[in-house]
């Protein structure tokens, strides 16, 4: 049963150097007058979205005092910066502040017990004299006090549902950090390897590949949400990246793990093939109609095109968030004796027993598992380029793919491969990738133009150019294909 609901008003100040070092190690240090006390804490970021560190400690005002944190590995991290900022003359100060009024419930749940606390106000940034930048609050966190996290999602899916509330994986201080670059707008997440070290389990190395393809994912979609409109295409291709990376994690991963229940990846296909028809009408309809407009086009019809979904509809739906927090669940399911398991037809996630995986799957020869995998998929790759130039747009999409995934399977694996043979082979990926990207946005452009020839007089005129520049593009791809077939893929 709920506790009684507390409120309170909240004043923080963020502290950090002119040139913002401690928010880009990952820290974010405040002083906070709550109702008549100061607490001064310390935040840094933690092994996954759900887990930061945290140090509080009292205060008798408004006085900062780092040594408070001494001997916590956060706070050991807080001491060094700030001494070498010392020696570079540059001092702490005030960066941003935030004014909320917050409401308090503890609610025990099965399996949990959860702190609710719903916040109200603004984030400022600036010269608080003058007009300074404001953002404002209103959210509703879930802080787990003690069980599972996986409980606690669940509640959260439950409120999701009754309140229509959307998941925000960014916290305060890393919007007010933005907000005081005079960047009020989330940024755009691409890709970035994964962190284990060398003698990582297989489940430690896919956590981890987990966490960073989640990462890219939540981050974009409230880029679409509540971000610069300017860059809603690119925030759209970055949560498409970070789709299509989690599918290929999972196929990097194949027979070595659990797989996640087959529900949840088709809808994850689901949701990426609506934001593909965003992406792809954005492109074909841009870029490239301003590239055929500029060889001498003629005007074309106003005829009706195909409806195309809101790729912010989409994120907003009330499935596509149920899907985000069930993905979360999932992952972090894995690390409990019980794994959760949700169904298409259950509102709420079942557990069933475990699964023990084989004994060869829990050893630890990740490193030569992972380049003998990627050498038998670029073997694989080889025998398709080398009949390249016969290949229908079928195979063709399909070897795009299959190029896609074993570059994201690269950088998954990187922390067990040698360095020299990995770098030269990303290179000629990235190369090939981005060759079979031009020509397949070419491909689309040239389909959705055949379908328009009976109305649009100008389609013939786009489909002789996009005829003439598909052989250029497609002999550019071909000697990237040719140039990756030759280079030796990573060794352990």
């Amino acid at each position: 049963m709920p506790t009684q609901v507390r409120r309170v008003s909240l004043a923080a100040m963020y502290l950090d150097t002119p040139d913002r070092r401690l928010a880009d190690k990952g820290i974010a240090w405040r002083l906070r007058r709550e109702g008549r006390r100061w607490v001064q804490t310390l935040k840094a970021d933690g092994p996954n979205a759900l887990e930061r560190f945290e140090h509080e400690v009292a205060r008798p005002g408004a006085t900062p005092d780092a040594s408070l944190h001494a001997g916590t590995p956060a706070g050991d991290r807080l001491l060094k910066l700030l001494k070498v900022a010392e020696t570079d003359e540059l001092p702490v100060g005030v960066c941003y502040r935030t004014e909320v009024r917050r409401v308090l419930r503890r609610v025990r749940t099965r399996g949990a017990v959860v702190e609710l606390a719903y916040d109200e106000g603004r984030l400022l940034a600036g010269d608080p004299a003058r007009e300074p930048a404001v953002r404002r609050i209103c959210e509703l966190e879930f802080e787990l006090v003690s069980g599972s996290p996986v409980a606690m999602l669940a509640m959260a899916e439950r409120w999701r549902k009754r309140f229509g509330l959307l998941l925000e994986p960014r916290s305060k201080a890393e919007r007010g950090d933005r907000l005081a670059s005079g960047l009020p707008f989330p940024a755009l997440r691409k890709a970035a390897d994964p962190d284990y070290p060398r003698d990582a389990s297989v489940d430690e190395a896919f956590d981890a590949v987990l966490d960073e393809c989640l990462d890219q994912i939540l981050r974009n979609t409230v880029g679409l949400i509540d971000g610069d409109p300017a860059l809603r295409v690119d925030h759209v291709h970055q949560l498409r990246v970070g789709i299509r990376r989690l599918r290929s994690g999972l196929r990097s991963f194949r027979n070595w793990v659990e797989p996640p229940p087959e529900a949840l990846v088709d809808e994850l296909r689901a949701l990426f093939a609506i934001l593909g028809q965003s992406r792809d009408a954005e492109i074909v309809d841009g870029d490239v109609a301003q590239a055929i407009a500029a060889a001498g086009s003629p005007p074309r019809a106003d005829g009706e095109l195909a409806e195309v979904p809101d790729p912010v509809a989409a994120v907003t739906a009330p499935a596509a968030q149920q899907l985000l927090l069930a993905w979360l669940s999932w992952r972090f399911g894995r690390v409990r004796a019980e794994p959760v398991v949700y169904s298409r037809d259950r509102a709420e996630p079942t557990v069933p027993s475990l699964v023990q995986a084989e004994p060869a799957l829990r050893s630890r020869n990740l490193p030569e598992r992972a380049a003998r995998r990627l050498g038998n998929w670029h073997r694989a790759i080889v025998a398709e380029v080398r009949s390249f130039d016969r290949l229908d747009d079928l195979r063709l999409h399909t070897l795009r793919k299959r190029i896609k995934r074993q570059r994201y399977a690269s950088g998954f694996f990187a922390p067990l491969l040698r360095r020299g043979t990995l770098s030269r082979y990303l290179k000629e990926l990235a190369r090939a990738q981005d060759r079979m990207g031009e020509l397949n946005d070419l491909l689309v452009a040239r389909d959705r133009n055949q379908a328009r020839v009976d109305e649009d007089p100008g389609a013939w005129f786009a489909l002789g150019w996009l005829a003439a520049r598909i052989e250029v593009v497609k002999g550019r791809a071909g000697s990237a294909l040719r140039k990756l077939a030759r280079t030796e893929p990573p060794r352990a």
